[in-house]
């Protein structure tokens, strides 16, 4: 449903995302500027794609599914911050009056021809796990434009928050890129940096990026619209790429800084996946609670236990938190 005002009033755009904030902040920011949502776009679920026929390259839901939960109304309940009404991105496209696409296969060529037939002037991505296809990335005239929480091209991948909190870096950001048939390889639009607080979890790093990359992606839409953003190749020589976290990721050796300890702790904690303590006498560790960390280790030993709390030794200062033993 197009709006009647803002930078992008008319631009028709396909948005893909997913369920997470930083899917729903920026198709938010999208349509308080004015973006015509033709359609959203998601992965099917893996339980669907197992048990529909294999002909059907995706299902197409319409508005009027979430209509009787009182999703789908014409008119967009935006109010507040980016990201802060707590709908689902199902919900955002229905009350904007567009269908969204559960997709399966996406270079099936009747993917590609439901998705033509909107003639978007520009997708727009965000949090979307599979790669778009050159055939959906030949559709739109300005191009697709991706959203990516990190400061490209340092730390593409699938989970860059992750590999933010895994570095120990002291700051982080929002890049917003023209996609090609790599993966976050395009030509630079916008990029924002901001420092990264100590102790904070990820909820609220992506609730952070979410935002900004909200008013990046309408910034650099419109720039291109307009005529008068040029994209920038990305720096090779300083690119890095990670691919999703395995259990040894989750091993905090005492060969790292002490504040690293405590910042990658206190980012991930919120996943539920057991983060182990190595101390440098080989002992090990399932961490409980990250608590403080020194800039100077007061001890001889690899660790101690002190007060119920485990000091661990690192290669600076000491990381003290609750934990329990293992082995």
């Amino acid at each position: 449903m197009s709006q009647e005002r803002g930078p992008l009033a008319g631009l028709r755009v396909v948005f893909f995302g997913m369920g997470g904030v930083f899917s729903r902040a920026p198709l938010e920011a999208l349509l308080r500027a004015g973006a015509d949502l033709r359609a959203a776009v998601e992965p099917a679920p893996a339980e669907t794609m197992a048990r529909v026929a294999e002909d059907e390259p995706f299902t197409k839901l319409e508005p009027s599914r979430w209509a009787a939960s009182g999703a789908g109304r014409r008119g967009l309940p935006l109010a507040g911050a980016a990201g802060g009404t707590g709908q689902s991105m199902r919900d955002i496209a229905a009350s904007a009056g567009a269908p969204l696409y559960s997709v399966r296969r996406l270079a099936d060529a009747r993917t590609v021809a439901a998705l033509a037939a909107y003639a978007p002037d520009a997708i727009c991505v965000a949090c979307f796990t599979r790669r778009l296809p050159p055939a959906v990335l030949a559709l739109p005239r300005l191009g697709a434009l991706n959203a990516h929480p990190s400061l490209l091209p340092e730390n593409r991948g699938p989970d860059p928050l992750f590999w933010t909190f895994h570095a120990g870096a002291r700051k982080t950001g929002v890049t917003i890129h023209l996609m090609d048939e790599g993966l976050d390889t395009g030509p630079i639009l916008a990029q924002r940096w901001m420092a990264l607080v100590e102790g904070m979890p990820e909820t609220s790093l992506e609730m952070v990026l979410g935002r900004l990359a909200g008013d990046l992606l309408v910034e650099a839409l419109a720039g291109l619209a307009a005529g008068t953003l040029t994209p920038r190749p990305q720096d090779e020589a300083r690119a890095s790429y990670h691919s999703w976290p395995e259990a040894e990721d989750y091993v905090i050796p005492a060969s790292w800084e002490a504040r690293r300890a405590y910042t990658f702790a206190h980012g991930v904690m919120g996943r539920g996946i057991p983060i182990t303590l190595m101390a440098r006498d080989g002992a090990r560790f399932r961490l409980i609670e990250p608590l403080l960390y020194t800039l100077q280790s007061q001890m001889d030993e690899a660790w101690r236990v002190q007060h119920g709390l485990l000091v661990m030794t690192c290669a600076d200062g000491d990381f003290i938190c609750r934990a329990e033993a293992l082995g």
